[in-house]
Formats: C-alpha cells, structure tokens, sequence
C-alpha cells in the first residue's frame, strides 16, 4: 500500500504542444483544464481485484448507456514511499479523465438513479476509496506514443519558494517546454492542481510525466543523470520549487470513449 498524495496548488497555463497539432482527446479539449477525478482505493478484506474489477465494468456499462463515459486508467504502484503527512491508505488509483460538464452529469445520473446508486453501494460493499477531483492541464501529449493501452507515469510534487509568482513559474514551465528535445521520451507531461476533495497535501503541485513503458522512463532517467538532465532540475528546484521526488505507477487504460 501507498499513502495518499494529494494536491493543492496555483493556477497554470493552459498552453498545450502536441506533435500532431489535435487539441483534442477522448473527448476533451486540450487546450482548457479538464477533470481528473482520482479513487484512491483499498479493497475490503474479503474482496479481491477480480471483485472490483466486476463492479468498475459495470460502472464502465452504465457509463456507456447514459452517455457519460469518461476516459478511465488504473495506477498500480511500481516504485514509492509513504508520505507521512498525507495518512491515507490505498492499493491503486483508478483515474477518470473527462470535460467538466460530462464529470457533473455523470455524478448527478450516479447518485440521482436507482442504477447509479445500486453501483454505487456495490462499489462501497468491495472497495474503501477516497475520492477528488482536481483540475489538469495538459502541457505536452505525444498522441501516437499514448496510443497503447499500458504506460508508466511518474507524479512529483512541488512547492513554489517564497517569493516564486505563479507569472515566473508558469514562464519557467513554457521555457522547460520549448527546450524540450526531439529524441525525448517522455510522451505526456500535465500539471495537477489542488481540487475538491483534497486537503494534507505534501506541495502546492503536481507534475505527470507519462512514459509508453519502462524502458522509456529509465531513459529519461539516464538523460538526467548522464545527458546534463540533472542541471535543469537542480535548477528548477534551486530557483523556483522545491520537489518530494517521483512516485512511479503502471497504467492500464480500462476505458476509451
């Protein structure tokens, strides 16, 4: 188990470079902030995954017949520590990426109909979850590399220095993303700001670098420490945010809408 690593945060620029010039994703505009809602979840002691698994594709049923599917993913912890501050307990991260309106009306279909709520105790009889959701900014999508159904994520948290205005950190993100190399393997980066539903959190943000596997993550990782990587990020971290440091999971995408 993984303690909770949540969110509070300052707002970002909605700038998005992507290599194939589509703004557009699962049904989301990626030049705005969309919703990224987050189960933090812990199966019940008589549960297990094959249980839960039953009750998320049920979920993704209903979804599908009152038109309110969102792009879904799970997170399973590869690499981490606990964070000592946050004392919330999970086994995976169940990831629902959607526009806002599409967030608000699938909540109001899921506690307002007798099917909703009957998934939703089902739900609550399998799996301790706790639940935010929280705005994201896409920065840079490589569409193609995303493609696959698995990927690995990294998520580091960052607290601005005193005296750092969201002005310079969102000019210092746009200058990191314009230096972005070519042979780069990162093929998403996005920024997580605080929500609703968060509170303890270790910093004021969140990057996402999203990877298509774990050899492209530990390339990444070469070019810090090997490619003078490590000068950027001991310059961002000296200058404008100190950072906890990456927790790593592996994603499976359980839903494209």
């Amino acid at each position: 188990m993984r303690r909770l690593l949540l969110m509070a945060g300052v707002f970002f620029s909605t700038s998005i470079f992507a290599n194939d010039h589509n703004n557009s994703f699962a049904g989301m505009d990626l030049a705005e902030g969309n919703s990224l809602q987050l189960n933090l979840c812990e199966l019940l002691p008589d549960k297990s995954m094959a249980d839960y698994e039953k009750v998320f594709s049920a979920y993704v049923k209903w979804s599908k017949q009152n038109d309110v599917e969102v792009y879904a993913m799970r997170a399973m912890p590869m690499f981490g520590g606990p964070d000592a501050t946050a004392p919330i307990q999970y086994q995976f991260v169940d990831m629902l990426a959607a526009p806002y309106s599409v967030s608000g009306e699938a909540w109001d279909k899921w506690l307002g109909t007798k099917e909703g709520q009957r998934l939703n105790r089902l739900w609550q009889e399998t799996a301790k979850c706790r639940v935010t959701v929280n705005p994201v900014f896409v920065r840079f999508a490589d569409q193609e590399a995303l493609k696959g159904d698995t990927r690995v994520m990294t998520i580091n948290w960052c607290t601005r220095h005193e005296g750092v205005s969201t002005a310079q950190l969102i000019a210092k993100h746009d200058a990191v993303l314009a230096s972005r190399p070519d042979n780069s393997t990162v093929a998403a980066w996005s920024v997580m700001g605080a929500g609703l539903g968060s509170r303890n959190a270790p910093g004021d943000f969140a990057h996402l670098l999203s990877f298509r596997n774990a050899a492209d993550l530990m390339a990444y990782q070469n070019s810090l420490a090997n490619e003078e990587g490590w000068r950027i990020r001991q310059d961002y971290e000296t200058s404008y945010a100190s950072c906890t440091g990456e927790n790593v999971y592996q994603l499976q995408v359980l839903n494209r809408p």
